[in-house]
């Protein structure tokens, strides 16, 4: 029996035999125990769809959209709307607008660099909300083309990303989001992991039920040496459909 800890996840994958399906996804606490079958691109290649009542956030248990999550995909009803903080600020323009927009505030150079470092942190924070909104957007149908070398991911837009398992860097763009992403295989799942700009780290592992017939999806965003600064969701798709492996 193989036992694997995956952010607050633990697969169990038994080598012999079968689980009765009540021990096959339990809930302990805050960890849920899974019964999963080894992976491979046969068993992941797929059609899923995303299974609402069962998708939750990790850190609260909670169903991932319910009533609303910020990843949900909207369709906008009028012109988008102003935001509350104006401009961003930049040491160029630090009041983002106006004649002097308060950037005489804290007096000389002081001030300015005070002005400069918000400013960063006004930037990195919205690289970062880019990154959640356009990498955690769920796709209600995710389709799946899998190899021993490559996996191709394509969503319910019909964007299609490919992931060679090597484990070497490559460069990828979703909406607004660019990131550097590796791949790889493991015995019981298959997994990426992503890096941003400004330290954004973000991986996705992907396991089997036992019976090949629900997708479960971990995604973790933060510092994987440092696990109390993780957040994330744990989806589940169900499989609608297959697809040939590539």
């Amino acid at each position: 029996m193989q036992r694997t800890v995956l952010g607050g996840v633990v697969l169990i994958g038994l080598a012999f035999g079968s689980a009765p399906a009540a021990q096959q996804a339990r809930a302990v606490g805050p960890t849920t125990t899974i019964t999963a079958q080894p992976v491979s691109a046969e068993a992941i290649s797929g059609v899923w769809d995303y299974n609402d009542a069962l998708s939750v956030d990790a850190a609260t248990g909670r169903p991932e959209r319910a009533p609303r999550s910020a990843t949900q995909r909207q369709v906008p009803s009028g012109p988008p709307a102003a935001s509350g903080g104006g401009a961003v600020r930049s040491p160029g323009n630090p009041g983002g607008g106006g004649a002097n927009g308060g950037g005489e505030r804290g007096g000389g150079r002081g001030g300015g660099a005070d002005e400069a470092r918000r400013a960063m942190a006004a930037v990195m924070a919205a690289e970062r909300r880019t990154y959640v909104r356009d990498l955690l957007e769920v796709p209600e149908i995710l389709t799946i083309r899998a190899s021993a070398a490559e996996v191709t991911f394509v969503d319910d837009l019909a964007r299609a990303r490919t992931y060679s398992t090597d484990g070497k860097m490559q460069k990828y763009q979703l909406s607004a989001a660019r990131y550097e992403a590796r791949a790889t295989w493991s015995g019981t799942y298959f997994r990426k992991d992503i890096e941003g700009s400004n330290n954004f780290r973000m991986s996705e592992t992907y396991f089997l039920s036992e019976d090949g017939n629900r997708l479960f999806v971990i995604i973790r965003i933060g510092d994987p040496r440092k696990p109390e600064t993780l957040a994330g969701v744990n989806r589940v798709y169900d499989r609608v459909g297959t697809t040939l492996a590539r």
